[in-house]
This record gives structure tokens, sequence and C-alpha cells, in this order.
């Protein structure tokens, strides 16, 4: 038996030492790389929220004509898809093609140390990738920007179709709105399914490409003398390394031009003119009476376009009740727009107790101000929310807010105040809601409970229950200008005239001054004054009385052709 060779020892300790330095070179990668990873995406989310916060601040303060002509699905496309792509694609675009130009460069250093003959071929290997990518980027740019593009109508017709279901089913047209959506996503998806075949166009080049540089770079390497083995298996690792190295850092490349389509088309958003933001400070205490001047305003909806109002002129005393009306298209609406500046005057001033509101912050404008429109807007929460968004407000007033608009009665009233006042606890209903004990026994009514859930848009409700929910949430604010625009235009007259009375009772104590749009001209039969507009012009103003005493007058003849004459003069000159 042969005796057995014992390993020396310092063989032993290179293996432990290679070990040691492939082990510390393992950790070193992976703290790297977690490192980058950790860079592009705090980088990424930093720009993103940069972007966004541009965006939002834009979108939110945009002129009405813009938000009039701009479709929603493109406002969507830009805050979902574009911002997909820079959140998750064009951070790591970026990062992998450093990545990789970096390999190409270590790659083609290391390359030096076989031959210049090989560098030289690698060097035209770069060339005509380059110039196929450049060539596929000339083209893949419009597709994409197509695709971008494609895409908004979808969103567009997916929400309006979602908006206006019950429309739909009500007329049976559910099969014409599927096949209009369908023929939508198949425009997309074409011009998605071109984009893709670009993509195979480089890819496939590329590889053709690759492949002759490997096997060129190969057979060179065989025919050159004084290369030995070792150098021969290095020239072509090489050669692999460098064209999969140049692939994909030519396709990271024209990802990140691609995928800055996205970004474009944020910043160009973001980039619209706004509304003017600046002024002066209102006083703190502004509007303090309610005193409401109209001197000579003219209004557009856009430079181009002819004036709304023309010459507009009138006058409101503090705490008055003051009814505008006129034929559809007289600049009653309009009249609304320019008191919030939502469009800006051409000329003319509109003074508020003495003070010009073209002076002013809008902020501090719009806040000082009350307006129920004719459509009314709730969000996604609670009644509590809905009606004190900011939490400024008791239960108590809230209740009171509610029990003035007849959401809920007086008896409901006094038994909810007394409820918030003492603490009672609530017990859950049916509908998940709380409401007080004693209450839930009687009253089924969701608006006895602050936190009875409201559906997005307020759905859930009646329209006449959410036009009245926005019009105690005017009322709960107290403000001392409010502007109604057929604010009661969807509940009935009896409940209409309830209303009416409430809203003069509550804010004549207050002094607060109306301003009513109306077509209905019972709502402002009995007001101190009635503003008679006619294309965009003060036709008539004065006390009901007083009009009614023209002959021929516009405010009588509507009078008379409305169908409730009697019910109307009776009102008038009671």
């Amino acid at each position: 038996m042969q005796p057995t060779t014992p390993v020396p020892q310092h063989d032993d300790d290179d293996l432990f030492m290679y070990l040691g330095i492939y082990v510390a070179i393992s950790i070193t990668a992976c703290i790297i790389g977690t490192a980058r990873y950790y860079c592009i995406l705090s980088a990424s989310v930093r720009a993103s929220r940069n972007l966004f916060n541009g965006l939002i601040y834009t979108i939110l303060r945009a002129p009405l004509r813009w938000l009039d002509t701009v479709p929603l699905g493109r406002i969507l496309n830009r805050f979902t898809a574009d911002f997909h792509s820079i959140d998750s694609r064009i951070g790591y675009d970026i990062g992998f093609f450093v990545s990789k130009v970096l390999d190409v460069f270590a790659i083609m250093v290391a390359g030096m140390l076989v031959n210049w003959t090989v560098i030289l071929l690698g060097v035209v290997l770069l060339a005509i990738c380059l110039k196929l990518a450049l060539s596929y980027l000339a083209g893949a740019r419009q597709i994409k920007r197509l695709e971008s593009t494609a895409k908004s109508p979808v969103f567009e017709q997916f929400g309006s179709s979602l908006a206006g279901l019950i429309t739909i089913r009500a007329f049976g047209k559910p099969n014409t709105y599927i096949e209009i959506m369908y023929n939508k996503i198949n425009r997309h998806a074409q011009a998605w399914w071109t984009l893709w075949l670009f993509n195979r166009w480089l890819a496939f080049r590329m590889s053709i490409v690759g492949a002759i540089f490997s096997t060129v770079t190969a057979g060179l390497v065989v025919y050159l003398p004084g290369i030995s083995a070792s150098l021969a298996g290095f020239a072509l690792s090489f050669a692999l390394q460098y064209n999969a190295a140049i692939t994909m850092a030519l396709r990271q490349y024209a990802n990140i031009e691609l995928n800055m389509n996205a970004t474009e088309r944020v910043i160009e958003y973001s980039n619209i003119e706004i509304e003017n933001q600046g002024g002066a400070d209102a006083p703190a205490a502004w509007p303090t009476e309610g005193h409401l001047e109209v001197h000579d305003l003219v209004v557009g909806y856009a430079p181009d376009l002819p004036p709304v109002l023309k010459g507009l002129s009138f006058s409101v005393e503090k705490n008055q009740r003051v009814g505008v009306v006129g034929r559809t298209g007289a600049g009653k609406s309009s009249l609304t727009l320019a008191l919030f500046r939502f469009l800006e005057a051409r000329s003319g001033q509109i003074f508020i107790d003495g003070l010009d509101v073209s002076k002013i912050k809008l902020h501090d404008l719009r806040s000082r101000l009350a307006i129920i429109p004719q459509d009314p807007v709730l969000f996604s929460g609670t009644v509590r929310s809905n009606l004190d968004p900011f939490d400024e407000y008791s239960d108590t007033e809230l209740y009171d807010a509610l029990a003035r608009v007849h959401l809920i009665s007086e008896a409901d009233d006094d038994e909810l105040t007394l409820t918030s006042r003492t603490g009672t606890p609530r017990q859950p209903s049916e509908t998940g809601t709380t409401t007080p004990a004693a209450a839930q026994k009687t009253n089924s009514n969701v608006f006895t409970s602050l936190s009875a859930t409201i559906s997005e848009g307020g759905l859930n409700l009646s329209q006449g229950q959410r036009q009245l929910l926005c019009l105690a949430r005017a009322i709960v604010s107290r403000p001392k200008i409010m502007v109604l625009d057929e604010a009661t235009s969807a509940v009935d007259m009896e409940t209409d005239a309830l209303i009416q009375t409430s809203i003069r009772a509550e804010f004549g104590r207050n002094a607060t001054t109306l301003l009513v749009i109306a077509h209905r001209l019972s709502t402002i039969a009995d007001f101190d004054r009635i503003l008679v507009m006619d294309a965009g012009k003060a036709a008539e103003f004065g006390t009901p009385r007083d009009l009614m005493g023209i002959e021929g007058g516009v405010f009588k003849n509507l009078v008379e052709n409305s169908g409730e004459k009697d019910a109307l003069e009776k009102m008038i000159f009671a």
C-alpha cells in the first residue's frame, strides 16, 4: 500500500484565501446592488412626487376654458398611465443604461489586452448598432406618442359610460356602447402592436449583427498569429459579452427615449397657463356687510370669442334678496362665474363692500363667498365630511343646518342635538351607519346620523337630497354673500317654498345677501329686487311690483307666459 501524500498546508491557506475573496466580492456586490436600487427608487419617487405636485397644482388652477376644451380622458391618462411610466420604468431604465454603458467600456478596456484589431471590430459593431437604434427611434417615438394618445379615449369612454349607465340601460343601448368601447380598445391595441413590431425589428437586427460580430471575432482570433489558447478563449468571451452589453445598453436608451414621452406629456400640462394667483390679501373680516356693486362688466369665455356680458351694471344693498331671471343664454350663469372670477373681466369692475374683487387673491375671494350650483357636488365619505370637510363646526350646528333645509324634522333636530350634548352612545343601523338609540327606533332617515355613508357623487341619494345637502353645507358656513344657481330646481314646489322661507329667515338675521338665479319665477317673485337679463345686459332692475308696472316689460311678459300668472301676481302684490 502506497502511503498517502499529505496536502501541503500552504495549499489549504490559498484555498481559504480565494474563498474569502469570493465571499467578500459577493457581499460587496450585494451591498452595492442594494444601494443602487435604493438610489434609483428614491430618486424616481422624488422626481415623480415633484412632477405630480406640479401637475395637480396646475390642473386645480387651470382656467375654466381649458377644462371645458380638454377631454377628461386625457387628464386621467396623465395621472395614470404616464405616472406609471415615470414611477416604475424611467428610473430603472436610466440606472440599467448607465450600468450597461460602464460594462461596455470595461469590456473594451479588457479587450485591448488581446489585440487592437478586436477593439476595431468592437467600434464597428457599436457604430452599426447605434445606427439601427437611431433608425428605430425615428419611427418608434411617433408610434409611442400615438399609443399614448389612443389610450385617452378609452379612459374617457369608460368613465362616461359608467356615469351614464342608467341612461344607457333605459334606452336599451348597452351593446352599442360595448361596441364603441371595443373599437377604441382596438385602436389602442393597433398602436401598441405596431410599437411591439418596432421592438422586434430592432431586436432581430441587433441579434443578426451580434452573431456576425461574434463569428468574425472567432475567425480573427483563430487566424491571428501569436494568440495563445487562453487569449483566444478570452477574446471569444469578450465578443459575446460585448455584443450583449451593447444590445442591452441601446435597448435601455431606446426605452428611456420612448418613456420620456410620459414626462413630456406631464410637463406639457404642468406648464399651461393658470388662473392669476396674485393680488392683495383681503381684510380678515371682509366682507362685513355684503354690499355688491357691478359696473360696466364685460366678460367673455375666451379672448377670441364675443363677450357674454356686455356692460352689465347693477347694485345690491346688504341683506337684500335679489333674483336674476332671463331667457336661456341671457348671461345669468356667466354673472356667477364672473363674481367668483372663474371668468376674468375684460373691462368693468365688481365691488364687494367697496373692495374690487379683481385686486385680491382668488383664495380670499372664493373662501368668503358661498355658491349652490345647479348640479350638486358631493364627495365620497360621510354626511359630516360633506357638510364640514375641515371639522370647523359642532354636531349641533350641523344638525341645525340639516333641519333648516328639511332633511331632518325639527323633532329629530331637538333629539339629535340633545344626544350630541349628552354624549349618548349611538347604535349601528342596518346600513352600517350609527344613529342615536332613540332615533333609530322611529326614524330611518340617513341624515339622522352624521356618520352615514355618502357614495361617490352622492349616488345613494336622490337629486333633491343632494341639492339640499349642498344647501345645508352653504348654510352652515353663514356667508355674507350667497349665490344660488337654480339650487332648488330639483325639488317640488312645496319643499322649495319651505327652503326659501328658511333661507330668508336665517340669512335675514345674519345680514346675508342672496343672489338667486332662477327659471322658476315663484322662487323669486317676492324678492326685494329682480334683475332681468337679456343678451348679457340688465334689461330691467327693480322691485317685482315696479317691474310689473312696466307696460311691455320683459319681467311682466315672463310672468304672463309662465303658466302660473295668478299665483305669481298674488305673491308680488301681497
